[in-house]
């Protein structure tokens, strides 16, 4: 009676087995992913080492003024974790680029808006197809916890970005933990 719904759901969270992490593949553009970004407030962004081409393919009308955002450039899907740990639940974004390779990660955190969290995920298309990752796990190339913002100048969309001020204790002790551990 059920089994349509329990595999909507499976569908919506691809688990290997015995694993915990929960993840959905969406497809997203560029554009779309900026402008959702300013939103959520304070989060723990982490450029990923690059494992394909640096920047094969620019998107139309998108900028970013610093060099650490340019990996925001080369998304187009996410893979949206999510995991139960003893610490309470925690989420992340990965930012997949044309060779299927992940180019950012995002870290939800106590101070991040968790409605403008939720919206930038909603705007992903499931992804059915996505091309192969490859074997090696990523690494942070560094760990920032920003604010984005974003303006228009001469026609572009522009994305900027500043350190994250006034974050909770728990927000900083989380972000410890999480690059203690990339």
């Amino acid at each position: 009676m059920f089994s349509p719904l329990l595999r909507q759901l499976q569908e919506l969270c691809l688990r290997p087995a015995g694993a915990n992490t929960c993840r959905r593949r969406l497809r997203l553009a560029p554009a779309s992913l900026i402008e959702a970004l300013p939103a959520l407030g304070s989060v723990l962004y982490m450029p990923l080492a690059a494992c394909g081409p640096a920047m094969p393919e620019m998107p139309r009308g998108v900028l970013v003024e610093a060099l650490q955002l340019a990996p925001l450039l080369q998304v187009r899907w996410l893979m949206a974790s999510s995991v139960i740990t003893v610490d309470g639940p925690r989420e992340w974004i990965d930012g997949i680029d044309r060779a299927g390779c992940p180019c950012m990660r995002l870290h939800l955190l106590p101070d991040t808006d968790y409605l403008a969290w939720d919206s930038l995920l909603a705007r992903g298309e499931p992804a059915t197809a996505m091309p192969a990752p490859g074997t090696q796990r990523a690494r942070a190339a560094a760990a920032y916890m920003l604010r984005f913002h974003r303006r228009r100048l001469a026609g572009l969309e522009v994305l900027g970005c500043e350190v994250a001020s006034g974050l909770s204790p728990l927000s900083r002790q989380l972000a410890e933990r999480i690059v203690q551990y990339m």
